[in-house]
């Protein structure tokens, strides 16, 4: 097996392993130390095997081999140390031979918590067999350099050697992050949701978002070796989630909301109420007004209102975003990330309770803005349950926009070329098949006088609706900002300003009218165009 597989495999194995040898031993120092043997032995097995028939059946084959060997065995650790000039670091033979021959397990955990340069110096040495000289001359160091990290730690394994690492929260009890999102610019490598893909990222970032914590203290919260985690959190840093700090200590730089039943039922309450509030003040006018739309020239599906209605309703949700409500800009909160990204990070905490809602109802993804400048195109699109998109923000393409033009002015030949572009286009309901050939799915504005004179249709909010919107953010924020630490406070602030606007907004709004009888639920072969419009020859 390949070195990356055998550290997958042995990470997901140190839980059980720890659980075996707290079982068998009862005791929380000794159930470290038989588990770091037991990932030992079980980790060198996996680099030397290349198959298993049954492979946890083996692992837990090996950790009985190891349990038998521990039993009845007493290692001793000597409290004499020192240094000499030549390359006998030591006269204390029983901690050297303690890390020749590896029967020390609490040992080898304690040198995994060594820092980065001594923990190499250390293992090149007793592990490897290399000279002073040797070492001296691979890491770039003198060998005086090297003799004394050596020294520094020997000493500090002595010290830590009867230290009882407890487990943390995390270790026993890890977190697992969903609705991982962005507000902004996705780079090259994705957003939130790929760089904390893993359940090791998650934990990293959510226990070091409290509280600062170093290297070693976030490996004890999360009850591994540090080894396992010094690239993870390296690289975290690196893409700006999180910030290196003094003392060696790092924080998380992004928002992470932690649910609860309490906050879930208060904030639905306070949406159904305020979006029951912008349905009766501003969105109502909108079914008064089919003749005015349809008077701009816009393009509607089957020339159903309705259809237009579901697209327009969350579009013209934009209009009560009210600048003199921010408190704080994009630019404070976002970070300029290093594959091209530039976006603000957020993530939820999933947290097993019932609610007294179909949380599923009030999903959303958006707005989502595409664009070409060679052809003077913008499409928005927003995503909803009522649509039935799949892929969210990565399946929404400007191809798919781009390709839609060239369908609309008739230069896209429906030829053998073009046919995965047509099968695509389809597949989206962006065209549906007709008996004359097609009809384009979503609401479009053929040209930019039209654009011009739909937005121009789309009603202004009044004052009354502004100071509803002061009050909702109001609101939302105190919601959010209880047991956030003080340096996330930002990141509330600014997913708590402009709530009017917001997405979660749009869905209450919809459902609302859905249920008192304003809006009607598509019909399956048109729901997936809804929510889109696509402006040609600019807006």
């Amino acid at each position: 097996m390949d070195k990356p597989q055998a550290d997958r495999v042995i990470k997901d194995y140190i839980k059980p392993l720890y659980g075996f040898a707290l079982n068998k031993t009862g005791n929380i120092a000794e159930a470290e130390e038989l588990a770091g043997r037991m990932t030992l032995e079980v980790y060198q097995t996996l680099l030397k095997k290349s198959e298993f028939l049954d492979l946890n059946s083996y692992v837990f084959k090996i950790a009985h081999y190891v349990w038998a060997k521990y039993v009845g065995e007493k290692v001793k650790v000597s409290n004499h140390l020192r240094i000499d000039d030549n390359e006998v670091m030591s006269n204390d033979e029983g901690l050297d031979a303690m890390i020749r021959q590896e029967t020390a397990g609490a040992l080898r955990r304690e040198i995994a918590f060594l820092s980065h340069q001594q923990r190499e110096i250390v293992v090149k040495y007793y592990y490897g067999g290399m000279k002073i000289s040797e070492i001296a001359a691979a890491m770039g160091l003198s060998g005086g350099t090297v003799k004394w990290h050596l020294f520094e730690a020997k000493k500090e394994l002595k010290q830590n050697m009867n230290t009882i690492r407890s487990m943390g929260n995390l270790g026993i009890n890890p977190i697992r992050m969903v609705g991982l999102g962005h507000s902004g610019s996705p780079g090259n490598k994705g957003d939130t949701s790929d760089f904390l893909a893993t359940t090791i990222r998650q934990n990293i970032a959510y226990s070091a978002y409290h509280k600062p914590l170093t290297v070693n203290e976030i490996a004890e919260e999360l009850g591994i070796s540090p080894v396992f985690i010094e690239d993870e959190i390296n690289f975290l840093e690196e893409y700006g989630f999180m910030d290196q700090l003094s003392g060696g200590k790092y924080r998380t730089n992004m928002y992470i909301d932690d649910p609860s039943q309490a906050k879930s039922e208060a904030l639905h309450r306070l949406f159904t109420e305020y979006a029951e509030m912008a349905v009766e003040h501003y969105f109502k006018a909108f079914f008064s007004m089919a003749e005015v739309f349809q008077d701009t020239g816009v393009y509607i599906p089957d020339g159903d209102v309705n259809l237009l209605l579901w697209s327009l309703i969350p579009y013209a949700g934009k209009q009560l975003s009210f600048k003199e409500l921010n408190k704080v800009s994009h630019e404070e909160v976002s970070v300029s990330r290093k594959d091209g990204g530039d976006y603000v990070a957020y993530a939820t905490i999933d947290r097993k309770f019932d609610v007294s809602f179909d949380r599923n109802l009030y999903y959303w993804c958006g707005d989502m803005n595409r664009e070409s400048d060679e052809l003077a195109m913008k499409a928005w699109q927003f995503d909803m349950w009522w649509c039935g998109r799949q892929g969210g923000w990565r399946d929404n393409l400007n191809s798919d926009f781009i390709n839609l033009v060239h369908v609309i002015h008739g230069d896209l030949p429906q030829n053998h070329a073009n046919i995965d572009i047509y099968r695509r286009l389809f597949d989206k309901h962006y065209l549906l098949r007709k008996d004359s050939g097609f009809e384009v799915n979503i609401v479009y504005c053929k040209d930019k006088q039209t654009g011009e004179r739909l937005q121009a249709a789309i009603p202004q909010p009044s004052e009354r609706i502004k100071e509803a919107a002061r009050k909702l953010d109001q609101e939302v924020y105190r919601l959010y900002l209880d047991g956030q630490p003080e340096h996330a406070h930002k990141y509330v602030r600014y997913w708590s300003q402009n709530n009017m606007a917001s997405g979660t907004m749009r869905v209450y709004v919809l459902k609302h009218l859905i249920d008192i009888g304003m809006l009607k639920v598509p019909d399956p072969t048109r729901q997936k165009g809804i929510s889109t419009i696509l402006f040609m020859n600019g807006k």
